[in-house]
């Protein structure tokens, strides 16, 4: 995180003095920095060197013990807990904590809470308490919209007396824009939505048309699995414009490539399998890397990338038992579902050397767009490899995969997780694929898992990419050695089940989750916590907010708002969250552009091709958070209109609260206000105010969820 800070420095700079007072301390005298907590605040962690002995919590008793057990020290941002100066205020115990019943039917268990609590119950291991509600509403408002609440939305929240009012919340945010637009940026994490990649160009158009499609989606509530099947067997053209099958002049051109207001990038999911091009060797690369995208994103099974190239038997034995018995031609039965894919040179617009010259400078107008459609039932394409498009070819050399060696000449196409009839032989190949896929019960685990994890940092089968079918049915035990690979098997049924019954419906999945007693549970937990419980679901894992959410976090708590040029297509968007992309995102060249991207790039958004968002802290971050100008701009007390420049107008203590309520969604504790107003009295208002705030900004408890 920071570090640790001296206050020869801290003397220097009232901003920085502040900012560490708040976070290290309510009310710390400048010598006082260096303060340790009292011997027993830290519990003992033994031989864990997963954290370090002195990551531990400290009990919830004081805000000074709340504030110590961050340290400031911790590299690990997961390990940042119970750092939020709040009292317990008499948070509910739930019911959890008194089970002390053993697991008797084998692990049979009803609902999310039933499931954690005995699972929780049999390991000895008790839960703690519900989190408040002012936590409740932030938590909530983050994972299911990705945006803080408003000053109003919490004041309002809290004066609820309603006693299903975390339930009716729920109902609300699933209802609102902002809920498709978070959820639209994770799937487009999860199928790897950008612009360029080391295999393919989707070019920009292609990319929005598969970010609307997505937004279209979760708008619409599309059932899940409908989804699958659409992403799988798309055709036609990928950016979902109309095109005329010849360009009779440059003007012609001019009038439907380049006209984007009469002929509008629409929604479309061809770049979904657009994105699976695979070049430099034979075709039969693509059709394989689209089985292991098949495999890793709907049914979580990423070791698929290694069966398409051998046998798991000699490679695979000391990472899943599935996988090491796994045969490379059954994935070439997967693979052979995507064989009418036709070569990559018919993708691209036929009459390509029939183009208009640009008169500007002579060159021949470009057409980034793509037109895919499947090969006819029993046609064949040579491809320029030597190889042939319209079949599997079980005997290929070179390219990105090893050779095969196939005793047959063609791979039939075969679904290899499940055995199952044969699906209507007049459907296109990537349909029956589809409905294979959407059939088979670890579509629907896979599917909650990712969900899951969303929401509680961690899956019930972790990583979430990296099931082992084998391991998965506690009735059917693995081999010795090996142990049943969910931390939770009745609970990955259950919602699984659960999920498929309604209709594979995403909102009925998240209030599930998020209306249980397990979602709601504090970050703090009372005694020594062993990070390797963390399986258990014991406590809710703190964890740093998205590079989106961060930027869009400023903008709600400042009240101070800005559009974003998200591409040339989609014009402007109001939040971060809104983009279509994580890298070459807002267009732009200028000093505000480049001031946006580097806060975003500080907070680890990853590429969505080799690099995966991360949720670790850094020194960057800190920094970004201190001295980047778009946080400065934040700080506008001229804008009466703004967060600060209405709080100038108010008392004290009033002002003080507004701050609070406004950035960390909270209301400040009486110590907090204590020293927040003497810091006031002590020099000029108006700049002390403008610290204050700032130094919220940089308040661990704004850039985490918790």
């Amino acid at each position: 995180m920071w570090g640790r800070f001296r206050p020869s420095v801290l003397g220097r700079c009232p901003r920085l003095l502040l900012a560490a007072l708040l976070t290290a301390g309510l009310g710390a005298a400048e010598e006082d920095l260096d303060w340790q907590a009292p011997d027993g605040s830290f519990p003992d962690h033994g031989g864990c060197t997963y954290f370090g002995p002195e990551a531990g919590l400290a009990p919830v008793g004081t805000a000074a013990s709340d504030f110590a057990a961050m340290k400031l020290r911790t590299r690990n941002t997961q390990s940042v807990l119970a750092m939020i100066p709040q009292r317990r205020n008499g948070g509910i115990i739930p019911r959890s904590a008194a089970v002390a019943e053993t697991v008797a039917d084998g692990g049979a268990c009803a609902g999310i809470d039933d499931c954690i609590q005995k699972t929780a119950a049999a390991a000895g291991l008790p839960l703690t308490y519900l989190t408040t509600d002012a936590e409740f509403l932030r938590r909530v408002r983050l994972d299911l919209t990705g945006r803080i609440p408003t000053k109003d939305e919490v004041l309002q929240f809290l004066a609820d007396t309603t006693p299903d009012k975390r339930e009716q919340l729920v109902d609300r945010l699933l209802q609102t824009p902002e809920w498709a637009d978070r959820w639209t940026m994770f799937f487009g994490d999860l199928y790897r939505n950008t612009r360029l990649t080391a295999q393919v160009n989707r070019y920009q158009w292609t990319r929005d048309a598969l970010h609307l499609y997505l937004l279209e989606s979760m708008r619409e509530n599309k059932p899940y699995d409908q989804m699958a099947r659409e992403l799988l067997a798309a055709e036609g053209v990928s950016d979902g414009r109309t095109y005329p099958d010849r360009y009779t002049s440059f003007e012609h051109w001019q009038q439907t490539y380049s006209n984007l207001n009469d002929n509008p990038v629409q929604a479309s999911p061809v770049g979904y399998v657009i994105g699976g091009r695979t070049i430099g060797g034979p075709i039969q690369d693509t059709y394989d890397t689209l089985a292991f995208f098949t495999a890793r994103d709907f049914l979580g099974i990423s070791v698929m990338d290694c069966v398409l190239c051998h046998d798991g038997a000699g490679h695979l034995e000391p990472l899943t038992v599935w996988g090491a018995a796994a045969k490379r031609a059954e994935a070439w039965g997967l693979a052979a579902f995507f064989s009418d894919v036709p070569r990559f040179q018919t993708w691209r617009y036929r009459y390509q050397r029939e183009l208009p010259n640009n008169p500007r400078n002579n060159r021949r107008v470009p057409v980034n767009y793509y037109i895919l459609n499947d090969l006819a039932q029993g046609q064949q394409q040579r491809t320029r490899n030597g190889d042939t498009a319209g079949e599997y070819l079980g005997q290929t050399s070179g390219g990105n995969r090893p050779d095969r060696y196939s005793p047959e000449q063609f791979v039939t196409p075969a679904y290899p997780f499940e055995s199952r009839a044969v699906v209507d032989s007049s459907m296109r190949l990537r349909e029956q694929v589809g409905l294979h896929l959407t059939s088979d019960p670890q579509f629907s685990r896979a599917a909650v898992n990712y969900i899951w994890r969303e929401f509680f940092s961690r899956g019930i089968v972790e990583p979430p990419d990296q099931f082992d079918l084998a391991r998965l049915d506690p009735a059917a035990p693995p081999p010795t050695g090996w142990d049943i690979q969910p931390s939770h098997p009745r609970l990955l049924d259950w919602l699984a089940s659960g999920f498929a019954d309604n209709g594979f419906d995403l909102k009925w999945l998240m209030k599930e989750i998020t209306t249980s007693e397990a979602y709601q549970l504090s970050s703090r937990y009372d005694g020594v916590f062993n990070p390797l419980d963390e399986k258990y679901f014991i406590r809710h894992q703190v964890k740093r907010l998205t590079a989106e959410q961060v930027v869009d976090a400023l903008m709600v708590a400042s009240n101070q708002f800005t559009m974003f040029r998200a591409s040339q297509a989609l014009r402007n968007v109001d939040f971060a969250m809104q983009l279509p992309d994580v890298t070459e995102v807002p267009l732009g060249n200028g000093a505000f552009v480049r001031n946006i991207r580097s806060l975003l790039q500080a907070f680890t958004p990853g590429d969505r091709e080799e690099t995966a968002r991360s949720g670790e802290g850094s020194p960057l971050q800190a920094l970004s958070l201190m001295n980047n100008r778009f946080v400065l701009n934040r700080l506008n007390r001229n804008n009466l209109a703004s967060t600060l420049g209405q709080s100038l107008e108010l008392a004290d203590d009033a002002l003080v609260a507004n701050l609070y309520l406004n950035v960390l969604s909270r209301p400040p504790t009486e110590e907090e206000t204590a020293f927040a107003v003497r810091y006031l009295e002590g020099g000029d208002r108006a700049n002390r105010a403008t610290n204050l705030m700032w130094a919220l900004f940089n308040k661990t408890d704004f850039y985490f969820n918790y």
